[in-house]
This record gives structure tokens, C-alpha cells and sequence, in this order.
């Protein structure tokens, strides 16, 4: 037997071995409707399955051979799958490879039904991601967008080193992924041959690894681990690909070299060299959580993981721990939560710092980039008034029977800080127990706490204070009243990502520190009958709005909390709040009172009031300047609105009106002239896409070049001329600034990156799109 036959029988004997252990591993249904799916793809499908090419050039798994073979090259299995990595709960990444010259509508085709098909599967309890792949893609750039399970233009050899290596063919041919593998070989199916791994590459990978962690951060972990490895030996780049082949090669079972227990020992010896003892415990935890499952009888899977646990010296209280992962409570899930992000920031950090060494082009599309960078900055960019969400992780509930708010003083004016505990107001449990959550606000604490899940029908929220506990009603009414509206699943779309943000849902509550309805001797009938007047009322007239907190969450999946206290809060309440309403999304709105009066009255009124500037908000037109005059207390004021937004003046302040001032009836003033506002001579569409705190450039193409226009961080309007050129030597310095040299809140680069958008003409209207460089370079040309 030559060289070629003998490596290509050690190959096929590595795949039967791999194939052996998936298909053995999965429980029957699974079983059932992989099966399904396969057969699909050879002839046909489920009933509403979208026609496509079918057909695989050899036939699938053990079914008969194929008089008519098609243009399927290959179905194959990726990931964990046939590894130790693979339990129960995993899913299944497929890939389905096509021939070359497949025309473009049979390939979209396809990959309607491929689509279809992963959501068949997943329907049916299989977990599927199946990628419709052209064998040439990896030597050119990425042209699929990037999405929730693809990874767009973030990583190409990267993804495909992880492929040779993990790969197991279910259909078609077999994959030339070993070492010196011939590439012309008809009887092979080739992706590309890895020489070595672009170091340009890293960042990306990097960045689409904190992206997934965000779900599933202990498989993140790993994966960032090994970038880190690979960087740590660059230039000399011994990947696991060639790894796994070479102990194969000397005889080692296809167990002793299973990619994720290689993936591991990589890991392991890397972060030994570094004596970085803390993050190998973590990635230990990591590892034995990716691959035990008590509920697999095979042996050696058993045996291996008993036998790394004793090198690792475990305690049975640890392994006890682990293996009730499924029902941590949120102080275990917030603790991990927590080490995760800080060992996957630290390898970013790492890793983009290397990438700043090495000077290299950017490779990652400028859309790609901003999907990942603004997803990992809600995540990760921590602000003073930011409700961060927990990860369950594997935790099935993180409900508490018993919440405590424990304030301890200070001697600055904030007031002191509460402090979330998930124990009873009792001072023997609450003694040595560490806080959940902590904020200057209590309210802030029960929002965390509702968002995360702690908060059931039958949660109690108590009240610790000189040494003494009790159940406060007011509270846990609160926190239940909440729960419905900021315990909600994340949106898995990132369409929203590719825009500014705008609110989605808004709660105010109103009364909970400060009540001017305890002071308040008057009658609720009486209100009702003068027309519910409790922002002015009795003698002296006098506001029942006391302090008003403010809950919102956006469109990118943050949400945020915002305090309003005094006479005038109220009014920058109103401002804060309609900075984020656009024409096109009106939010959802709920007010909640807990005063100890006219609770339904302020509700109504406050409800209406918002209600009534977030559509004046929408209305408001370039020309005209509407005034709604508002009494507060013994005070009158008038809201004006505006293209610019919304601002207030006290009535002595106000311009010329045509009327006298009634609280409701909006009057309407010409616009002002603007004189050296930048805002006047750029596109109308510019101010409705405002925010503070973002840097955003809005690209508009002229036949001479291409006209840019900058929003800051405060909103101050630059405009500036650039040929196409120039604009991706500016995207190219802007990104390196932020990431590279800008400090972030972790320590490495900030993930606030400055966002690029496309000002096109739609249907005779200015619309705001992502740029995309490449139809940009398209039609200069």
C-alpha cells in the first residue's frame, strides 16, 4: 500500500470511528430525524420542504448507491460531533458543500432549503445549523452576511482549520484535510490547504468568540484559549490539525486524539507555560461542563473524565457542584458569569494587542464589525445606570423565594448604596452571603433582579434596616408587577444592531422615594371631577409627582435606569425619554404609582402626558415649532417640539404666542431662524438618528466623491468630502483608534465603535442603511 492509500484508509478509519460514536451518541428520535434529513437532501424532503438540487455524488451514511448522482459534494458533521465534546444537549453544525459551478439561483435555492431544513430539525429536537458551502469560498473574501451561527467575514482558515479537524463525513466524498493531502485528487473533496493560519485573522476570530460567548461562554472560552495558544507560538504555528494527524499517524487510537480533549491539552500546556494557575482552573470547569454527561454509558468517556478530574485534583464538593450545574442559583451563575468575562476579555485584550503589533490590513467587512462590536458593547461596556443581564448558563431557574435590600450608609450626597441579597432579613443567614446586585437606587436592585428572573408569583422582597427584617409590601407588589415586562427572552435578531437604537419599552415609576401624597389631605373623588389636576393641585397647588425613576430598554437589548427628583424632574424626565423615540417606533409604555394616594390618578395622567410627546415627538416638522404648555405645581412651563427634539422653558421665558397658555392645547410658532446651525443645510433624516454618546458618519455618494457627514458624541453635526479611497482610509484609522489604542472600561480597546452608515435615495425618500464598503467601490467603478 502506497503512502496516498495508506493515508487515506487512516482517515476513513478516523471517520468511521467519529461516525460510529455521533450517530451512537444521539437518542433514537435524533437519530430519526437526522436520518430524515439526510434523505432529503439525497431525493427528497418533509412535506413543505423547498425544492432544491439534490443528489449527493456518493450516497449517504449506508444507503444503496445512486443511479443518478447529483451535485452535492458532501454532507458532513462538524464541531463536537463524535468527540468528546458532544452530550445531549449539544447541537449539530452541518456542512452541505456544492459544486463550484453551481449557478447563483440554485445555490439561493439551496439555501432555502437548507434554512428550512435546520428549522425543521430543530422543531423536531435537533438542534441543526446547516451552511450551504461553495468548495472555493476560503480563498475569497466572504460574501455571506454575518448572522447569529455564521460568521460572516469575521474568520475564514480559522473556521476551516476547525472543520479539518472536527469534521465527519455523513455523504459524498471524502475530505482532503490532512497534512500533504493532494489537492487534484478527484476522489477528494478539497476546501483549500492550510500552509498556515493569517495572523490577520485573529481579531475577527476573537471578536466572533465574545459574540458566541455571550450565549455560551464556556464553549467561547475554550475556542478563545486556543487563539490565544496560537498566537502565544506565532510565527511557529503547530495547529491542532496537523497535531491530531501526526499522533494518528504514530499509531494513537481516534480516542487518545479526539479534538476536544487535544483542544484541552493545547489549553492546558499553554496557560502551565504562562503559570497562569487561575484561568486553567477555569478552563478546567469549563472543559468537564462542555463534556461530562452522566446520562452516556460509553466507558472511556467515563473513565477519561474521572481520570482528568484526579489530576486536577478535585474535591468531590467541586465535581458535586459542577454536576448540579442545572439548578446553581443566581450568586453560583453570577459568580461564573463573571469569571467568564473577565478570562475572555483578558484573551481578547491579548489578542488584540497582537494584532496591533503586527500592522495588519483589516480583513473584517465594516458591517460585520459593527454588528460584532455593538452586540459585545451591550454586553460588556458597563455604565453607571446599565441593568446588566445574567446568563442562566445551564441553570433551568434562578427564582428566589426570598429577597433581601440591605442600604448601607454614606456620607456623600447619593445617599447610600443598596444591596440585593437572595436570603431572608435574617441577620444569621445574611451574615458571610455576598451581594447579587448593588446600586445606589433600590428600584434599580428590583429591576435587575425581575430581568434576571429571581422575581415569582410567590417572591418576597424584604427590608433590612438597624438590625431588624420584615417583609415590605410595597416592594415585592413592585417587583411583581415588573417581571412581566423585563423578564422577556433577548431578541436573537440583529437587524436592530444595524441601526441606532431606539426605545422599545419604557416603565416609570413613580413615588417609591420621595411622596407628596402622604402630605396630601385632598379628595381622589374630587380629582377625578376637576379633571384628574395632580401635577397642580390644593393650596398651595403643589405636584403628587414626587421622585420618578425611569426603566427602559432599547433596541439593542439594554436596559437602563435613570433617576428624576425635585420640582423640575418631571420636565427632564420628558427630555431624557424622548430622546430615544423615532418617527418610526413608537415605545411601549407603562406607568407605575406606588404612593400611598391617588395612585390610578397619577397613572392616567402621567401615562397620557407621556403618551401625548412621544407622538408630538414623531409629529414634529422642520418648519414649525409646536408649544404644549404643562403646570407644575404653582409653576407653568411650555414644552416646545421640534425637528431638533424636544427642550422646555418657564412661561416667562417662552416666544410670542397666538394664544393664551391652557394647560393641553398645543399652539404652533413658524420655526426660528436657524442661522449658522450646522443642521440646516444636512439631509432631515440626520437628526432623527441622534443619539448621545455615539460617534456615527453617514456616507452620501455624489458624482464627485462621496459627501460624510459626522454626528459626535454630543451630537455636534461635522460634514466633510471624501473620494472612496479616502473613506476606507478613514474606516481603516478610526477602527485602529478605537480598538487598538482607545482605553475601553476592561482595559483593552473600546467596543464602542464608531458606526458607518449609507444615506440612499428609496422610493423618492432618504433612507438610512448600513454601508457596506463593497457596493460603495461597486458603483464608483
Amino acid at each position: 500500500m502506497n503512502s496516498y492509500d495508506s493515508d487515506l484508509a487512516l482517515s476513513n478509519a478516523l471517520n468511521q470511528s467519529r461516525l460510529s460514536q455521533f450517530l451512537g451518541w444521539l437518542p433514537l428520535p435524533q437519530r430519526q430525524v437526522l436520518d430524515k434529513l439526510v434523505q432529503a437532501l439525497q431525493d427528497s424532503g418533509p412535506e413543505g420542504c423547498p425544492e432544491a438540487a439534490e443528489g449527493f455524488v456518493t450516497p449517504p451514511m449506508d444507503t444503496l448507491p445512486s443511479d443518478q448522482p447529483g451535485p452535492l459534494l458532501g454532507l458532513y458533521a462538524m464541531g463536537s460531533c463524535g468527540s468528546l465534546g458532544q452530550t445531549r444537549s449539544s447541537d449539530v453544525d452541518l456542512w452541505l458543500i456544492h459544486e463550484s459551478t453551481m449557478p447563483k439561483e440554485e445555490v439561493a435555492a439551496l439555501q432555502r432549503k437548507a434554512d428550512w431544513l435546520s428549522h425543521w430539525a430543530t422543531e423536531q429536537g435537533l438542534e441543526t445549523h446547516l451552511f450551504v458551502i461553495n468548495p472555493c469560498q476560503f480563498g475569497i473574501p466572504c460574501q455571506r452576511c454575518l448572522d447569529k451561527e455564521h460568521s460572516g467575514s469575521a474568520q475564514h482558515w480559522l473556521l476551516l482549520e476547525e472543520f479539518y479537524r472536527t469534521q465527519v463525513r455523513l455523504a459524498g466524498l471524502p475530505i482532503a484535510w490532512w497534512p500533504g493531502a493532494p489537492q487534484d485528487d478527484p476522489g477528494l473533496l478539497t476546501l483549500g490547504e492550510i500552509q498556515h493560519l493569517p495572523a490577520a485573522e485573529f481579531f475577527g476570530a476573537a471578536l466572533w468568540q465574545l459574540f458566541k460567548g455571550i450565549s455560551r461562554p464556556h464553549k467561547s472560552a475554550l475556542k478563545v484559549l486556543l487563539l490565544e495558544a496560537y498566537v502565544a507560538d506565532y510565527p511557529d504555528q503547530r495547529i491542532l490539525r496537523d497535531q491530531l494527524w501526526y499522533r494518528l499517524k504514530a499509531g494513537q487510537s481516534p480516542q487518545q486524539a479526539d479534538p476536544y480533549l487535544m483542544l484541552y491539552e493545547r489549553i492546558e500546556g499553554f496557560l502551565k507555560r504562562q503559570q497562569e494557575t487561575s484561568r486553567l482552573s477555569l478552563a478546567q470547569r469549563c472543559f468537564y461542563l462542555k463534556c461530562h454527561d452522566p446520562r452516556f454509558s460509553s466507558q472511556w468517556r467515563g473513565e477519561l473524565m474521572d481520570e482528568l478530574t484526579r489530576d486536577w485534583q478535585w474535591t468531590p464538593l467541586l465535581i458535586e457542584s459542577l454536576n448540579q450545574a442545572e439548578h446553581w442559583h443566581a450568586g453560583q451563575v453570577r459568580w461564573f458569569n463573571h469569571q467568564l468575562q473577565q478570562l475572555m476579555l483578558t484573551s481578547y485584550q491579548r489578542l488584540t494587542a497582537f494584532a496591533s503589533r503586527q500592522r495588519l490590513p483589516r480583513q473584517l467587512q465594516i458591517q460585520d464589525m459593527g454588528i460584532l462590536t455593538r452586540k459585545l458593547y451591550t454586553q460588556f461596556e458597563s455604565e453607571p445606570d446599565k441593568l446588566i443581564r445574567l446568563n442562566p448558563l445551564w441553570s433551568h431557574s434562578l427564582a428566589e423565594q426570598d429577597l433581601t435590600l440591605l442600604q448601607v450608609d454614606s456620607d456623600d450626597a447619593q445617599g447610600g448604596t443598596w444591596y440585593l441579597y437572595r436570603q431572608p432579613a435574617d441577620k444569621r443567614q445574611l451574615f458571610g452571603e455576598s451581594p447579587l446586585f448593588h446600586h445606589r437606587s433600590r428600584l434599580a436592585c428590583i429591576a435587575w433582579a425581575a430581568a434576571n428572573g429571581l422575581v415569582e408569583e410567590y417572591t418576597r422582597v424584604h427590608r433590612f434596616h438597624l438590625g431588624e427584617g420584615s417583609v415590605d409590601k410595597t416592594l415585592t407588589r413592585l417587583a411583581r408587577r415588573l417581571t412581566p415586562a423585563l423578564h422577556r427572552p433577548e431578541r436573537a435578531d440583529l437587524d436592530a444592531l444595524q441601526q441606532p437604537w431606539h426605545l422599545d419599552e419604557v416603565t416609570l415609576v413613580v413615588n417609591l422615594e420621595q411622596d407628596p401624597s402622604s402630605r396630601w389631605h385632598g379628595s381622589e373623588l374630587m380629582l377625578d371631577l376637576r379633571g384628574n389636576r395632580v401635577l397642580s393641585t390644593g393650596r398651595p397647588r403643589r405636584s403628587l409627582a414626587g421622585s420618578l425613576e425611569l426603566i427602559t430598554r432599547n433596541s439593542w437589548g439594554e436596559l437602563h435606569y435613570h433617576q428624576f427628583e425635585g420640582e423640575r424632574g418631571l420636565l427632564q424626565m420628558l427630555e431624557q425619554l424622548l430622546t430615544g423615540i423615532t418617527n418610526e417606533h413608537l415605545p411601549e409604555i407603562q406607568v407605575i404609582s406606588v404612593g400611598q394616594r391617588a395612585n390610578a390618578q397619577l397613572e392616567d395622567r402621567l401615562s397620557f402626558l407621556v403618551h401625548q410627546c412621544c407622538r408630538l415627538r414623531q409629529q414634529s416638522r422642520a418648519e414649525a415649532l409646536q408649544v404644549l404648555p404643562l403646570t407644575l405645581g404653582e409653576e407653568r412651563f411650555g414644552l416646545l417640539f421640534s425637528s431638533h427634539g424636544m427642550h422646555w422653558r418657564p412661561a416667562d421665558e417662552l416666544p410670542k404666542l397666538p394664544g393664551p397658555l391652557v394647560d393641553g392645547e398645543l399652539q404652533t410658532l413658524p420655526q426660528p431662524d436657524l442661522g449658522e446651525d450646522p443642521y440646516a443645510s444636512a439631509p432631515e433624516i440626520l437628526r432623527q438618528h441622534a443619539r448621545k454618546g455615539m460617534r456615527q458618519y453617514f456616507v452620501r455618494e455624489r458624482e464627485q466623491g462621496l459627501d460624510v457627514y459626522l454626528l459626535d458624541e454630543n451630537n455636534v453635526l461635522q460634514r466633510f468630502f471624501h473620494s472612496v479611497g479616502q473613506l476606507s482610509a478613514l474606516i481603516d484609522s478610526i477602527s485602529e483608534l478605537y480598538v487598538f489604542k482607545r482605553e475601553g472600561r476592561f482595559g483593552g480597546g473600546s467596543f464602542n465603535l464608531p458606526q458607518f452608515y449609507r444615506l440612499k435615495r428609496c422610493q423618492g425618500e432618504l433612507t438610512v442603511l448600513p454601508l457596506a464598503e463593497s457596493e460603495l467601490v461597486h458603483n464608483q467603478e
